[in-house]
């Protein structure tokens, strides 16, 4: 048999009992033909434990060759169905032709190769998914240890963040208390410019009068020079109460934010030669202090803006009151601002004129923009109306 199987170019081994050829079956047998008077109980147990254990992809076909007698086919049934159980058996009876033999071979060996490329396909499958796996730990490890690392970058810059509005927040909160020590301070100097300063100047004043009566008799020139004393304490009486006034008018404590608008809007317009229009409802009623001081600043901080730096000839003040609002818009027809300036303000840098500005309106929960061009500059603040809850100094005095 193997001499025609040869022939074909169909190698293969002959082995003297099943027992052997049970021991020598691996995966790279391609077909197994038995004959009928091989089969013996012990080696039978071995060939079905083969055909038993193959790897998923495998199915070694059995080509029994049967004797065809009576008994024999009883015998041959009984195989069969065992077979069919364990393995893939094929069942050719003698004496068979050479033509079926090769036949029956060359269809195993067929079914074999397609069962290799089985097996090569589910290698295949097997190295890409350790591939795949591979890389996916691989991304896994990135993706982890890129997330620390964001979570990291994220905790610093919270930190930073958290850092830096608690530094803005000091600084916001320092700068309202140098506003208020401002005008805490500028309230006592004026007082105290006032009070001591000024009552010391008129101590001069009649001092030196009564030294004028009894040199009436005395030369002129005792007499000019007497006068030109006195010439100079009353400016300088009027430049001290300029100056207190300034600091801190006692009008804005005593009559209101109206009166004290009126008269430092007059004294602005004298003392520099800029016509200002003030603009004011014909019923303005009185604030909170805060409010009052913090308004009057704002006129009194844009005014002097104007009148440094702005060249302009005219300006406006306005004062309106909407929907628990107070609007407050002072103008010029000035040559503008620059875009460095504009862009040092909004960034909250810039004099300290318009700092001064800004901390106040922020301070009462306001809001205050500048739009400037060649045209001029509008400066316009917006507070919320606080009504006053404390009585004036002329009704505490009444």
């Amino acid at each position: 048999m193997l001499r025609y199987l040869l022939k074909d170019e169909i190698h293969g081994i002959c082995y003297e009992s099943i027992e052997r050829l049970a021991e020598a079956l691996d995966d790279s047998v391609q077909a197994v033909i038995i004959a009928e008077e091989a089969l013996v109980p012990r080696g039978v147990e071995r060939l079905f434990a083969f055909l038993k254990n193959q790897q998923p992809w495998s199915d070694v076909t059995v080509i029994l060759l049967t004797n065809g007698s009576e008994e024999s086919s009883q015998v041959s049934s009984g195989l069969v169905h065992l077979f069919g159980v364990h393995g893939n058996v094929n069942m050719l009876e003698r004496p068979v032709r050479v033509p079926t033999l090769i036949s029956a071979v060359r269809s195993a060996m067929r079914a074999r190769g397609r069962q290799y490329e089985v097996r090569d396909l589910l290698k295949q499958r097997d190295q890409n998914e350790r591939v795949l796996q591979e890389a996916r730990d691989e991304l896994e490890r990135r993706v982890l240890q890129r997330t620390l690392e964001l979570t990291k970058a994220n905790s610093d810059l919270r930190r930073e963040v958290s850092e830096r509005l608690n530094a803005e927040n000091a600084l916001r909160q320092l700068s309202q208390s140098v506003v208020r020590l401002q005008d805490e301070e500028r309230r006592r100097i004026a007082r105290e410019l006032h009070d001591s300063a000024g009552q010391y100047l008129s101590a001069v004043t009649l001092t030196l009068g009564q030294l004028a009566r009894r040199l009436a008799q005395s030369n002129d020139r005792n007499k000019e020079l007497v006068q030109e004393s006195l010439d100079l304490v009353g400016d300088c009486i009027r430049e001290v109460g300029t100056m207190s006034y300034l600091l801190h008018p006692p009008v804005l404590d005593d009559f209101g934010l109206v009166s004290a608008l009126r008269w430092y809007v007059e004294g602005f317009s004298q003392r520099s030669g800029i016509h200002v229009r003030l603009d004011l409802a014909e019923e303005f009623p009185r604030f909170n202090r805060e409010l009052e001081t913090a308004l009057f600043r704002i006129v009194q901080e844009g005014l002097t803006n104007v009148h440094r730096h702005s060249g302009g000839q005219k300006a406006c003040v306005e004062l309106k009151i909407h929907e628990r609002q107070i609007s407050t818009t002072i103008t010029d027809d000035g040559h503008g601002m620059s875009e460095e300036v504009l862009s040092e303000v909004g960034k909250g840098q810039g004099g300290v004129g318009l700092m001064g500005m800004y901390e106040r309106v922020k301070k009462l929960g306001g809001t205050i923009h500048i739009v400037s061009g060649k045209l001029g500059t509008t400066i316009k603040a917006q507070l919320p109306f606080m009504e006053m809850h404390e009585p004036s100094a002329a009704a505490a005095l009444s």
